[in-house]
């Protein structure tokens, strides 16, 4: 309904920003004059310089405010179309000016249309591993086995160890990487993503970015990697797909993406129920046949260049009891067969060491198919090396081209593992490891297959230091042990120093700590908070009603503990996340105290703790006991209501006389505090010692003198 000459006017205006040569605020008139921007503008003022900027005369009275915000929205969209398909010109431009450069100095580089690799990275409890067994289900998998196989896995809920998967769909195979979503592991998301062409971000529709997801996302975009983003469960109650958008893409600007990597697409899902779109969250497909489309569409093909000798970079390794270890990794060049000779090569100096490749498999789902040949671009298995470790590259004997060895950051906690010493040591018959070379060797195996564990002997030959990214990945490394038979005395958790190296300052580990909670225990966290030296760094509603997020830089060393102390005094409606920050000078004036509350010491003969005894200290504090448990000297049986460490001999009895007793109502135990070692290592402090054995699990003081003898 616009007059004709005054859309041609709003076209040249569009066109004019589109191409650059003018700005959306301000354009020049036909007449040299620059007219007024028209937001700035109001009143007749606004209407004149219009009607005479346009060089329309009466008929630009017509456009009005409205005509002009109008031309503005449609030449900023034609703006970032035209820049879209600028860069994607200029890409294909610069494309070929590599290709003609590589023609000329090194071999040519083709394509695998057939293939992509791609890994799927997101903060825990996003929902990564329920939306990969979805797609695998949905492409043909017929026996349906979750990717989080492993037992401590399927108990906790949450990835721990990155795992390998295949789909087909449309005829080509889709190689699918499944990454931890804790900080404690991150280790395993920064050597899997040398692996993949393109990374899925995925992004909870109600709770947004987490701590998490800014690492793997900056671990991502420093790869330069195409990323794609999935905004999932969608299907919440108090979902905001709109504002996860748009807090994510402030996080692509925070961690200093580019144009292209911010221009990323976006699929909106539902891993559990199995649907996706990628137009909006309210018109979800039957299935997530969007996801794959756009995973075949923006996923860059593996390149492959042609006539260069092997090379496979050893990313993951595995091992089995009857073939030894088996190496996992991305062929980038050349191609590996049953009976091939091979070499390995850690770095341009390493030593190079041969072998024959025995067997060699390929990923369908979530198992390995045994297969004669595999190609560069694709992702494999094989066995046939024993000294293999990861950060090798598989080179051609003849030839040999080694890659760069994996880095990842530096542990920033350290545990002591050492032999049981406690006089229940060995009793039980499944306590089958119990000796120190067998120990060491449990923990050499360990940092090969994880990057970002370090081990380092202790202040005796019977321990050893072991360091890691936090106490939940130790925590797994001693769960685990603990299962396979060995029993062991483990040290509190300390922080990792570090000196500056422009200073020669003692620096620690900051992290940066994300608490959701009900609006009425907010109080409660910033006190406990401030009690640890903690800065506030910001504070927004939270998804659900009535819960406020608070965001806090805190010391690592001072962050230990915390996750109780909040679960405890929130009555369990708190959770809180957390990652690697950054170093800061060390402040010795801040609290290193890890509890409020000393224990309960046993300083009787070993024996059973009495009914009599407990009774007695019922009000005295809490008890991890109860009558009938065995307990030796020096073992902490309980938390004391005062701040000092209180004594007391559990396993005395009543005294036994030919009176007879009145009749009086007996008062009740309260039950034993349950403990997993999670919680064990949140509460020890520095002077204590935590005894595992695959039955239970004690706390003692280290100068205990029920200990062995050594």
């Amino acid at each position: 309904g616009l007059p004709r000459a005054a859309l041609k006017t709003v076209s040249a205006m569009a066109f004019a920003v589109a191409s650059g040569s003018r700005s959306p605020e301000s354009l020049v008139v036909a007449s040299g004059t620059v007219a007024a921007p028209w937001r700035h503008a109001s009143g007749p003022a606004r209407a004149e310089s219009s009607d005479h900027g346009l060089g329309l005369g009466r008929q630009g009275s017509q456009l009005g405010a409205a005509a002009a915000a109008s031309a503005l929205v449609a030449a900023l969209a034609a703006r970032r179309r035209h820049g879209r398909a600028s860069r994607k010109a200029s890409k294909a431009l610069v494309g070929l000016r590599a290709t003609a450069t590589a023609v000329a100095e090194a071999p040519a580089s083709t394509e695998r249309s057939d293939i992509r690799n791609i890994a799927i990275i997101a903060h825990v409890d996003h929902g990564k591993t329920t939306l990969t067994d979805t797609m695998m289900k949905q492409c043909g998998m017929e026996e349906i086995s979750s990717m989080d196989s492993n037992q401590i896995e399927a108990e906790r809920g949450i990835t721990i160890l990155a795992k390998n998967a295949a789909v087909t769909y449309e005829g080509i195979k889709i190689n699918i990487i499944d990454t931890p979503g804790h900080a404690d592991f991150g280790g395993e998301v920064e050597r899997i993503l040398n692996m993949a062409d393109a990374a899925i971000l995925l992004v909870d529709a109600q709770e947004g970015p987490m701590p998490q997801t800014k690492f793997v996302l900056k671990q991502a975009l420093k790869l330069k990697m195409r990323t794609l983003v999935c905004i999932n469960k969608v299907d919440k109650p108090r979902a905001r797909p709109d504002w996860v958008l748009d807090t994510t893409f402030d996080l692509f600007s925070a961690l200093g993406a580019d144009d292209e990597l911010c221009d990323f697409p976006v699929v909106y899902a539902s891993g559990l129920r199995g649907v996706a779109s990628s137009d909006s969250p309210d018109t979800l497909k039957e299935d997530l046949k969007p996801l794959l489309d756009m995973i075949l569409q923006e996923c860059p093909k593996p390149r492959i260049v042609t006539g260069q000798p092997l090379q496979m970079l050893v990313t993951n390794l595995d091992y089995d009891d009857y073939i030894g270890r088996i190496c996992i990794g991305r062929i980038r060049s050349g191609s590996l067969k049953v009976g091939q000779e091979v070499g390995f090569q850690y770095g341009s100096d390493g030593e190079l060491r041969t072998a024959t490749i025995t067997k060699l498999w390929e990923f369908k789902y979530n198992a390995r198919q045994q297969v004669d040949e595999i190609s560069a671009g694709d992702i494999c298995a094989f066995t046939g090396m024993d000294d293999v470790v990861i950060g090798d590259t598989v080179v051609d004997p003849k030839d040999p081209l080694p890659l760069p060895p994996i880095v990842v950051e530096e542990p920033t906690v350290v545990m002591e593992f050492g032999v049981n010493v406690s006089p229940f040591a060995g009793r039980l018959k499944e306590s089958t490891q119990v000796t120190a070379p067998l120990l060491k060797n449990r923990l050499i195996k360990e940092c090969l297959t994880n990057l970002a564990l370090r081990m380092e002997p202790g202040a005796t030959s019977e321990c050893f230091k072991v360091k890691g990214r936090g106490t939940l990945q130790l925590g797994i490394l001693i769960e685990n042990m603990r299962r396979e038979g060995f029993e062991l005395m483990i040290g509190a958790p300390e922080v990792i120093l570090r000196k500056d190296p422009e200073t020669g300052k003692d620096q620690e580990p900051y992290e940066e700590t994300v608490v959701e909670v009900s609006s009425e225990y907010q109080g409660i966290v910033l006190e406990e908070f401030q009690k640890k030296q903690a800065e506030v760094k910001g504070m927004e509603p939270g998804a659900a009603e009535g819960s406020v997020i608070l965001t806090f830089g805190i010391p690592t060393r001072n962050l230990i503990g915390m996750q109780g102390r909040l679960l405890a005094r929130t009555r369990g409606s708190s959770v809180m996340s957390s990652r690697f920050s950054h170093w800061a000078d060390y402040k010795k004036g801040a609290s290193d105290k890890i509890r409020e509350k000393g224990s309960i010491v046993n300083v009787g003969d070993s024996g059973v703790a009495t009914t009599y005894s407990l009774l007695k200290m019922n009000n005295r504090g809490s008890f991890f006991v109860s009558p009938g448990d065995e307990v030796y000297s020096g073992m902490c049986i309980g938390i004391a209501n005062k701040e000092m460490d209180l004594e007391v001999n559990i396993t005395k009895e009543k005294k036994t006389t030919n009176v007879r007793a009145q009749g009086s109502v007996v008062e009740g135990i309260p039950p034993p505090i349950q403990m997993s070692i999670d919680d064990y290592l949140g509460h020890m402090d520095f002077d204590e010692m935590l005894e595992v054995t695959p039955g239970p699990i004690r706390l003692c003081k280290r100068n205990s003198k029920g200990f062995k003898a050594r």
